[in-house]
């Protein structure tokens, strides 16, 4: 399910190089169509962060946040007294986890919202991901429910029915958690090392990072243990995207482009596809993509997602970063499109055959603003703002 950190690498797969006829160089891939979610919310920046099973989706504006289904648009409210709000994730329950924003910036309010109602848990912090018994994970400082302890240098925590847990093996250190899945794993950023780990049933895991890194993030799981996340030597801006599982230890899924200086795992779902992007700009909301590039990795091939849009069906865009991909393949995130960032939602319509790539090269989200509270996740984690981008 969904602060920013972010191998054989394909050439573009233009749609020249797309054939109906099945050959040995050939493999089967989905092409997409695409939603305007901006659209319908009528602002000029939008960004999609989760999706679940349904096709329903958590969408975030500059002036609000939305719950998408079935082509309707419902604006969630944020709590009583607060005066903003960014949502993160979204379970197969259409449960919405996000942050309400009180008067003042560490007023952060986690929140679940459902059938049109939005609950306060009590807890403050930044919320990140939830699963379908309704378990919400993220980073709190304290405060809220833990009204006499306060965690100096931030701590991940495991919230269930009115009962949190904290993730941290020490409170000495920084954690703090960006995924969870249907078993209750979680997955997330630890330390002044700044390392991935996987917690199941209390067990800590450091995740470690590619030989020569000295940074990694775990983004999300799915309910195969499997995680995706990114390693690089400082973080940011000289990442990988990685696949993990406890059979095969990290994967380098690289980098789209040879030009390209950084790729992320931001989703994936319990198929093994990925979603992230890669690219050569850490400017994450430029509104002309900024050299951002949405990828798609499946059946142990990285794709770009814009050469894999239906003919007719590109709407204008340029998909920079894909959020989320449910278990039918569906995929979210954000785009530039007449100068605008708009959310998407990808739906597959077709299987094809698409041409391999002739060359490759390897290939390889507490702060946010309101502007808003960004969602995909970042290195950067400040107890004191809203929702912040795991890259």
């Amino acid at each position: 399910m969904v602060l920013f950190k972010w191998k054989s690498c394909i050439t573009a797969i233009t749609f020249t190089t797309i054939s109906l006829i099945a050959s040995k160089s050939a493999l089967a891939v989905s092409l997409y169509s695409v939603i305007d979610l901006g659209n319908l919310t009528g602002e000029p920046f939008s960004y999609a962060t989760d999706i679940n099973n349904s096709g329903e989706v958590a969408i975030n504006t500059l002036r609000g946040s939305f719950f998408y289904s079935n082509g309707s648009l419902q604006k969630i409210s944020p709590l009583p007294g607060d005066s903003q709000l960014a949502v993160s994730g979204i379970n197969n329950l259409g449960q919405v986890v996000g942050n309400s924003i009180g008067k003042t910036d560490s007023d952060n309010n986690i929140f679940i919202y459902s059938g049109g109602t939005t609950q306060n848990t009590g807890l403050k912090g930044i919320p990140y991901a939830i699963n379908d018994s309704g378990e919400v994970v993220g980073g709190t400082s304290g405060g809220g429910i833990f009204p006499k302890l306060a965690f100096p240098y931030g701590a991940a925590f495991l919230y269930s029915n009115g009962t949190t847990t904290i993730i941290n093996n020490n409170l000495k250190e920084n954690y703090v958690a960006y995924g969870i899945n249907n078993l209750s794993q979680v997955v997330g950023i630890f330390g002044y090392s700044n390392q991935a780990f996987l917690s199941d049933n209390g067990i800590i895991t450091n995740l470690g990072t590619f030989p020569g890194d000295k940074y990694s993030q775990a983004n999300d799981i799915n309910d195969s243990g499997q995680v995706v996340g990114s390693s690089g030597l400082t973080g940011v801006s000289d990442t990988r995207a990685f696949l993990y599982s406890s059979s095969k230890g990290l994967q380098d899924l690289g980098r789209l482009r040879p030009t390209d200086l950084f790729s992320t795992g931001l989703g994936i779902n319990n198929l093994g596809q990925v979603v992230g992007f890669s690219g050569t700009d850490n400017n994450f909301f430029a509104a002309d993509g900024n050299g951002l590039r949405a990828f798609l990795y499946s059946d142990k091939t990285l794709y770009d997602l814009n050469d894999l849009i239906a003919p007719g069906s590109d709407a204008g865009f340029t998909l920079t970063a894909a959020s989320a991909i449910n278990n039918n393949g569906q995929i979210v995130g954000r785009g530039a499109v007449n100068g605008e960032l708009h959310a998407f939602l990808l739906t597959p319509t077709s299987s094809v055959s698409v041409a391999e790539p002739t060359s490759g090269f390897p290939i390889l989200s507490f702060g946010a603003g309101v502007i808003l509270l960004a969602t995909f996740k970042l290195k950067s984690r400040s107890s004191s703002a809203p929702i912040e981008q795991r890259s």
